[in-house]
């Protein structure tokens, strides 16, 4: 694919995040929700790959960039948690919990959306071979 082709792919992706992005913090903050506008930001992108039924060539050509650099994007949290030194006992328990928690629940979400895009690509090729 020509450069120029694929840059423009590359721009359309990072300005798909962006507008999201964008759109989740307005409507965090224009709604008053108890939810910050990232994750609001985030299920708007899910929200409109799910209405797409796929991702977009830019989007996933930004997305592997980002995702390569995802232990960097986790360095703020990871330093701040070096100035928590203040916390009593139940406060790091609470922390704790809640990381074991998230980390758990994630990996279950994960591993169950992955079963299922699996028999979706399964039950795709059956078809195939059936035509």
């Amino acid at each position: 694919m020509s450069a120029p082709r694929e840059t423009l792919h590359w721009l359309s992706g990072a300005a798909i995040l962006a507008a999201c992005s964008l759109a989740g913090r307005l409507l965090s903050e224009r709604l008053a929700l108890p939810v910050p506008g990232s994750v609001v930001g985030m299920l708007l992108l899910l929200a409109g790959l799910l209405l797409y039924g796929g991702v977009p060539r830019g989007l996933a050509l930004v997305s592997s960039q980002l995702l390569r650099l995802l232990a960097l994007l986790f360095l703020p949290a990871a330093v701040g948690v070096f100035f928590l030194r203040d916390l009593d006992a139940g406060d790091w328990l609470a922390l704790l919990a809640a990381t074991t928690i998230g980390t758990l629940l994630s990996f279950t979400l994960c591993a169950l959306l992955l079963k299922k895009l699996l028999s979706n690509a399964e039950l795709r090729e059956r078809r195939q071979g059936d035509d």
